[in-house]
């Protein structure tokens, strides 16, 4: 047998990875971020307190990996071509591709709301939120004061909240908010907003 080539271990390395913040997100939802240990991820897992570690330093890294790792798949899609303008093309597309991405892993985003919703984890990421999402919260006015509102500040605002909303009801209520029907509906309620 030949020896692994660097691919390989960069693969088995990524695997492990993902394995690890799998089972760190199912604990931290189920039993909350404080209440898990490193200990009982690894035992889940299958593997080795200490391997855990080569992995990762702590729980916190965990914590802030499984959040980048969900705000990168959310905001992706936000500025297709990454010219720093959004288009109405573009901004109906980030809509459609993440209710595609909830309805592909509705129990992973259940997880990942259930996780963000714990007030010591919310307090913890809400200067990363603000942070990251900074360029995408000014693409975003642009875009609705290109539309012509007469309060694109506000209109940001109520946007903003309604599209967390409605991604939020149809992963953790699905049967009283369908994605099916909440697609059309937030991007129709959108325009509405921006349109006054």
């Amino acid at each position: 047998m030949s020896p692994r080539s660097a691919k390989q271990f960069d693969d088995i390395r990524k695997q492990k990875k993902e394995l690890i913040m799998g089972v760190a997100l199912e604990l931290f939802a189920e039993n909350g971020f404080h209440a898990t240990s490193i200990s009982q991820i690894a035992k889940k897992a299958g593997i080795s307190k200490g391997l855990t570690y080569n992995y990762f330093e702590s729980k916190k890294e965990i914590l802030g990996e499984l959040i980048t790792h969900g705000f990168n798949s959310i905001f992706e899609n936000f500025d297709i071509n990454h010219d720093g303008v959004l288009t109405e093309e573009e901004f109906i597309f980030f809509i459609k591709h993440n209710f595609k991405l909830l309805r592909d892993n509705m129990q992973h985003w259940k997880l990942f709301f259930s996780l963000l919703l714990q007030p010591k984890v919310a307090d913890s990421f809400s200067n990363d939120y603000k942070e990251k999402g900074a360029p995408m919260f000014k693409m975003l006015f642009d875009f609705i004061n290109a539309k012509g509102s007469k309060d694109p500040e506000g209109d940001l605002m109520a946007i903003s909240a309604m599209l967390e909303g409605a991604f939020l009801y149809s992963v953790v209520a699905p049967d009283v908010f369908p994605m099916e029907v909440m697609e059309e509906k937030i991007i129709n309620a959108c325009f509405k907003i921006i349109n006054g």
